[in-house]
């Protein structure tokens, strides 16, 4: 329990709020073993809500794992809301506010043809972001069918104001402001515009501010997260997404000591790190007045995870080159084993809790003959572990700092050890064009596009975004040339080195602009093909195909002029050729083709004539 004594509270004038983020709906769903593991954790989150007849449940992000859902991870979410959410138990907090500017419509809670007992109030993560024509998410669907209250959505990214959910219990009151996730980038340079406002309700009297957002709060480069001091002051607490650590109960003020944070993590282990390890929490928030308690929630349907370092230099493996291989995968196999059994001591006895553990372990070696193939290594573990194929990560021990000073310019960049130091793939895939030699960089290709991209495609699924900034990236090259007084190579080389330039240290609302303004350009012309037909050139259409040719025509032209021998025939020059009309390629191959065949059955006829005269004699 964190928080002050409630023992003197009403339950008339407490608010409760069932807490959880980062559900990610779908994970792996089409894997026969881990693929139900987020609608199990969800389902438990919910039940939770009924368990301690809470007044709303607050969802802070990435409720699905991806930006467009399968229909059966949609019809499943449907089920398990239906289940728990909806009842004929009276809602007792009021909705202040104004309905439509909080959440675009009617509250689900006050729709006359919906009996909804424990109300959902939800942003939308990075993976649940609204993509697409008319920017829909699966939050707007949700919301439409009215199973989820979705707040929190901006669309303008020059400034943004949050207006909250004001609800009102007794004598307690709560202002609610969501702000679903933007782009770190921007809502960093945003703050630092003081461009970000949130409204505040009537300050004369007592309420309870609370703050959910789904951003980055762990330092992932400059201006890559939100720092805590840039929220306002007034806060009282702010529910912290997308951070996947549960550190529920570790709860502490920020650096200002205005306001307290709480990050509830993921429900699921989308990832085989260290932090996914960590015990999955929900929480239960009671507020009276401006006073709170705050109850970590363990979730005991949870895939037991285990996860261990090892460092091959610190284990006694007996002399170096004696069967070091065999030795290492022995010493590992031992590992392993001691994670499941210590795994299976964890569980939890909830009938619903997966059977197989995750097992993660991170070995750091220093020769090559103590590497292997992990895949292989996994086999042993199929059915005691549920990720068998990638039951290790085995890292160099040298630092990658002093790997990248000692490697020359013109060795091959080793992507295991920038991707052991990356905290996500923008950061992963900067540090590998950095590390290339520079003659070895792309000279036209945006590097900071090309990032953005990929983080498009692996976290929102967005499957034509590689086309989009490509064709962009063409069209705007071939403008810039066309638009240069560039005359020799060298100068064309340097007018796309500008143009490159300019997206690199363009920010992410101006590299969007430049890109939408590139799509908008003409494309590249492309040079229509052309067939050469005897002596003339005939323009081709898009939808033609040029003539049939080969050698055989001109065999079978030799052989209507000479009947067998091809010497003297073959030597006679031929006659100009008449003007090719100007007609269809088709239409002029058709006739060449009738004529050639003509030319041959003659030819044939005076061969077969020939044979005949031949044997009469």
């Amino acid at each position: 329990m964190i928080g002050n004594d409630a023992s003197k509270w009403t339950p008339e004038d407490t608010i409760r709020v069932l807490i959880a983020s980062d559900i990610h709906l779908g994970h792996l769903e089409n894997d026969p073993v881990r693929g139900e593991d987020s609608f199990i954790a969800f389902e438990e989150v919910l039940s939770h809500a009924v368990e301690y007849d809470v007044d709303l449940v607050l969802l802070a992000g990435d409720l699905f794992d991806h930006a467009k859902p399968s229909p059966a991870s949609m019809f499943k979410c449907t089920q398990i809301i239906r289940k728990y959410c909806f009842g004929d138990k009276p809602i007792a907090v009021e909705l202040l506010s104004d309905q439509l500017e909080n959440f675009s419509r009617v509250a689900n809670y006050e729709d006359p043809n919906l009996n909804v007992s424990y109300p959902i109030l939800s942003i939308h993560g990075n993976h649940d972001d609204p993509v697409g024509q008319g920017s829909i998410s699966s939050l707007d669907i949700l919301s439409i069918t009215g199973l989820v209250n979705y707040f929190g959505k901006w669309t303008d990214y020059t400034h943004v104001r949050i207006t909250p959910v004001l609800l009102q219990k007794g004598v307690t009151k709560l202002a609610l402001y969501g702000l679903s996730h933007l782009k770190d980038q921007r809502l960093s340079r945003l703050f630092a515009e003081k461009k970000v406002e949130m409204e505040r309700p009537d300050e004369t009297d007592d309420w309870f501010n609370l703050l959910a957002l789904h951003q980055n709060r762990a330092d992932r480069g400059p201006g890559n997260y939100i720092r805590e001091d840039v929220l306002p002051s007034f806060l009282d607490l702010v529910v912290w997404g997308h951070e996947h650590d549960s550190l529920v109960c570790e709860m502490k003020k920020s650096k200002s000591d205005g306001f307290s944070i709480v990050q509830p993590g993921s429900t699921v282990a989308t990832s085989l790190a260290a932090g996914e390890a960590l015990p999955k929490h929900c929480a239960l928030l009671q507020i009276h007045k401006t006073d709170y308690i705050l109850y970590p929630i363990p979730l005991k349907t949870v895939r037991p995870f285990i996860f261990k370092t090892v460092v091959l230099s610190e284990e006694n493996l007996g002399d170096e080159g004696v069967n070091e291989n065999e030795k290492v995968q022995e010493f590992l196999k031992l590992k392993v084993n001691e994670a499941v059994e210590e795994a299976a001591s964890k569980r939890s006895g909830n009938p619903k809790q997966p059977s197989l553990p995750l097992v993660r372990l991170s070995v750091f070696y220093e020769r090559d003959c103590q590497d292997f193939n992990r895949v292989r290594f996994g086999q042993n573990f199929t059915g005691v572990v549920a990720n068998p194929n990638d039951v290790l990560i085995m890292k160099r021990e040298k630092k990658i700092r002093e790997r990248k000073e000692a490697q020359a310019d013109d060795e091959p960049v080793e992507m295991a050890s920038a991707a052991a130091a990356a905290a996500d793939v923008e950061t992963l895939l900067h540090a590998y064009f950095g590390a290339l030699p520079p003659a070895r960089r792309p000279a036209v290709l945006s590097v900071r596009a090309l990032t953005d991209a990929v983080r498009d495609f692996t976290l929102k699924h967005d499957e034509d975004v590689f086309r989009r900034v490509f064709d962009a990236h063409k069209r705007r090259c071939v403008a810039a040339l066309m638009q240069s007084t560039a005359e020799t190579p060298a100068e064309a080389d340097e007018r796309l080195a500008d143009a490159k330039r300019e997206l690199d240290e363009a920010d992410a609302e101006r590299l969007a602009e430049l890109l939408d303004r590139a799509q908008r350009l003409a494309p590249p012309p492309v040079r229509q093909p052309m067939v050469v037909l005897e002596r003339d050139v005939v323009q081709l259409s898009s939808d033609d195909e040029p003539p049939a040719r080969g050698r055989g025509r001109g065999r079978a032209r030799g052989r209507a002029r000479g009947g067998r021998g091809r010497g003297r025939a073959a030597r006679e020059p031929e006659p100009a050729p008449e003007p090719v009309e100007r007609r269809t390629p088709r239409r002029s191959a058709a006739q060449k083709s009738a004529s050639w065949l003509q030319s041959l059955a003659q030819s044939r006829r005076r061969r077969n004539s020939s044979d005949e005269i031949d044997s009469d004699d």
